[in-house]
């Protein structure tokens, strides 16, 4: 077994007959990016159509797949849809002092653009967290708002910010924060201006009827989402209130998050009521819509598109503003169920740094990460999935025609793993970095689920958590499994031991075929001449993985001429700090500058 073998070459043939569903359609409009999901064409579209507005950082991160999800079951249902990105998030344009009023305006845009698209008179505003607090302000501004569905909603601004602020403190593993600075969520920090604004939103006091049709979908714990409900019935509102459930499963960790399913339904379900309700008109002759228009802004020009087979995949083009190109083209592939702009942006920011230096990149979503729908009968888990090895070909196939010429990959975790694979595979990648690869090698045969769900830490840290009265109080809840954890601490302790004694490899069956395959990917890279640069941030979850193939310093990479590594000091493993985030991007410029 080689690795260059785990990718298969082409769609399994029982999948051949079964063509992809094409990701929706990218539109641009007021320095910002929507995604567009017209009604299925086998469907008469109706004259209602669903404006999705989103929350923002960790939660906006969590509810991409949920939002894709539920705009293609709508569609389905013959009505069309449309989801943006706020300014200063995903991938929107900066500006210098974001605002909710700029977001609110955004809004407005955009239900003026998803009218222009679908041709219905009716729209149906669909609103999570601080995206629910933002259509209800906003709604009376739009014609034709004819439902409005409010999910996890944020009703009072300070409280909300109060939960953000531990957030931050939950899910940002950073050495650089200050205490009680600015919330921090998903890797972006929360701007001052937008959080003044934030802090004055107050629908219970100072709401107005969004839409005679309401649905609020009210957590459990959040006495707050009941008494929006409440309030809208007051206002004279046809409520109808449900439980939001599977909301902590969706929110509590990016990697094995999942889409509530049961809610999703029931928002078709109460959407198809009432266009059931409406008169029933013909739709307004509409176009399709054409290739979007590329967003301008310092440096940089970016053009969002479809590629791949029947339009399955969602991506960025990003281009020097000047055309003058320096540099090779740069590939960033999706890391585990990340969007398209990253943990933090970070994709999004080195991308438009890159082409202001003259260097082209392209980001994309794999299939059912972000944007991109899933391939049929694929697994619903697809980190480390073999498939995606078929979306990175896809990927590089279009831009052998697009933009003809070396290309560089990077990627983060599980996509340097997929940036190793895909550059052991396919000799049109002239260099590699790859940034705390979590493993080098999966033979399909391990738990994912496992992984997901009991992803081992390193043996230090449960020496520490292990003092802490949150640890105990959470075993004693059920909340941890300390089997698994005993599992893993014992995992943990088996690589460190077998990193130290490299000779039992060879007696371990499993053990050796990975160590092969392994160190056979990295000779062939090595004989290709591909210069391979290898990141860790000091204390990384992968660097036992490393050490278990390479020794406890890496001595056995000097074999292999073409690879640099690195160790850096004060990173966490999502490259959040300023100073990690420079050295991602100078080692890609340096990459791409090379082999142009």
């Amino acid at each position: 077994m080689t690795i260059m073998a785990q990718f298969p070459r082409h769609l399994p043939k029982d999948e051949e007959t079964e063509r992809p569903r094409a990701a929706a359609q990218p539109v641009t409009f007021s320095g910002t990016v929507g995604l567009f999901m017209p009604a299925h064409p086998a469907l008469a579209a109706t004259r209602l159509a669903a404006l999705f507005v989103s929350p923002w950082g960790f939660e906006e991160l969590c509810l991409r797949k949920t939002w894709r999800i539920l705009a293609e079951k709508l569609s389905d249902a013959g009505i069309a849809s449309l989801r943006f990105d706020h300014a200063n998030t995903g991938d929107a344009l900066d500006h210098e002092t974001p605002t909710l009023a700029l977001w609110r305006d955004t809004m407005i845009d955009a239900a003026a653009e998803l009218k222009r698209l679908s041709g219905a008179d009716g729209v149906i505003l669909i609103g999570q967290g601080l995206g629910a607090a933002l259509a209800a302000e906003v709604a009376g501004h739009i014609d034709g708002v004819c439902g409005y569905a409010a999910l996890a909603p944020v009703v009072s601004g300070r409280a909300h910010l109060r939960e953000l602020a531990l957030w931050s403190k939950m899910t940002e593993d950073r050495t650089d924060l200050e205490p009680g600075g600015d919330p921090v969520s998903g890797g972006s920090m929360l701007a001052r201006s937008l959080s003044e604004d934030i802090r004055a939103i107050n629908l219970s006091r100072t709401m107005a009827l969004p839409a005679r049709d309401c649905l609020v979908a009210a957590r459990a714990d959040r006495p707050g989402d009941a008494d929006l409900a409440n309030r809208l019935t007051e206002l004279g509102g046809d409520v109808v209130t449900v439980t939001y459930e599977g909301y902590d499963r969706l929110v509590g960790n990016l990697i094995f998050s999942r889409p509530p399913l049961t809610l999703i339904e029931t928002i078709v379900t109460w959407v198809k009521g009432i266009e059931a309700g409406r008169p029933h008109l013909q739709p307004f002759p509409v176009s399709p819509p054409a290739a979007a228009t590329p967003l301008a802004g310092p440096g940089f020009i970016e053009t969002p598109l479809r590629f791949g087979d029947n339009d399955r995949l969602y991506g960025i083009l990003c281009e020097p503003a000047d055309s003058d190109v320096k540099g090779a083209m740069v590939l960033m592939p999706t890391t585990a169920y990340e969007r398209l702009s990253g943990w933090g942006r970070i994709a999004t920011s080195t991308a438009r740094d890159l082409a202001s230096a003259g260097i082209p990149s392209f980001r994309f979503d794999a299939a059912s990460a972000g944007d991109s729908p899933p391939l049929p009968g694929a697994p619903e888990q697809i980190v480390y999935s073999e498939a995606q090895g078929q979306d990175a070909e896809a990927a590089i196939n279009f831009l052998a025609r697009r933009r003809p010429g070396p290309i560089v990959i990077a990627g983060r975790c599980s996509g340097g793993y997929l940036a190793f694979h895909t550059a052991a595979r396919d000799k049109r990648i002239r260099a590699i970095l790859a940034t705390n690869p979590y493993v080098f090698y999966w033979d399909g045969s391990q738990s994912l689920e496992e992984l997901m769900h009991f992803m081992p830490q390193q043996l230090s840290q449960y020496g520490v958590k292990a003092f802490r009265f949150g640890t105990w109080k959470r075993i004693l809840n059920g909340e941890i499994n300390v089997k698994y954890a005993v599992i893993n601490i014992s995992r943990a302790i088996q690589r460190r031991m077998l990193a130290a004694a490299a000779p039992i490899l060879k007696a371990i069956p499993a053990l050796a075929r990975e160590h092969r395959a392994v160190h056979g990917a990295f000779r062939a890279l090595e004989e290709r001449g591909v210069p391979f640069s290898l990141i860790y941030s000091e204390g990384d979850i992968g660097l036992d993985y490393f050490k278990l193939h390479f020794g406890p310093n890496g001595e056995k990479l000097k074999r292999y001429a073409n690879v640099r590594h690195q160790i850096v000091a004060g990173a966490d493993h999502n490259l959040s700090t300023d100073a990690a985030r420079d050295l991602f991007l100078r080692e890609i410029t340096a990459m791409a500058l090379e082999h142009k």
